[in-house]
C-alpha cells in the first residue's frame, strides 16, 4: 500500500491547499483595506464638519508662500498662497 492515501487524508490535503492558497491571501487583503479604514477615518472627519476647525498647512507650499512678497493670505485658515492662486491649497476656500 505504498503510495496510497485514505480518503481522509485527501481531504485533510485538499482543505490545507484551500485554505493556503484562499484564505491566507484573504486575509491580508482584508488586514490592509481595515488599516486604510482607520487612517482614513481621521480625515474623513475634518472634512465631515465642514472646516470649523480649520488647520493650518505646515508644509514647504505654505513656507515658500510665506517667504514671497506676492503670498495671498487665506481669510479662513491663515495659509499662504500664490498670488494667481483662486483657492487656498490648505482649505480650499475661495481667495477673492
Amino acid at each position: 500500500m505504498d503510495g496510497v492515501i485514505s480518503t481522509a487524508e485527501l481531504a485533510i490535503r485538499l482543505l490545507t491547499f484551500l485554505f493556503v492558497l484562499v484564505a491566507v491571501p484573504l486575509s491580508f487583503v482584508l488586514m490592509f483595506r481595515f488599516l486604510d479604514y482607520i487612517a482614513m477615518d481621521g480625515l474623513i472627519e475634518e472634512y465631515r464638519t465642514g472646516g470649523s476647525s480649520p488647520v493650518r498647512d505646515r508644509g514647504q507650499l505654505n513656507a515658500y508662500f510665506e517667504a514671497s512678497e506676492a503670498a495671498t493670505t487665506c481669510p479662513r485658515c491663515g495659509a499662504a498662497n500664490g498670488e494667481d492662486y483662486t483657492y487656498c491649497h490648505t482649505c480650499q476656500a475661495s481667495l477673492e
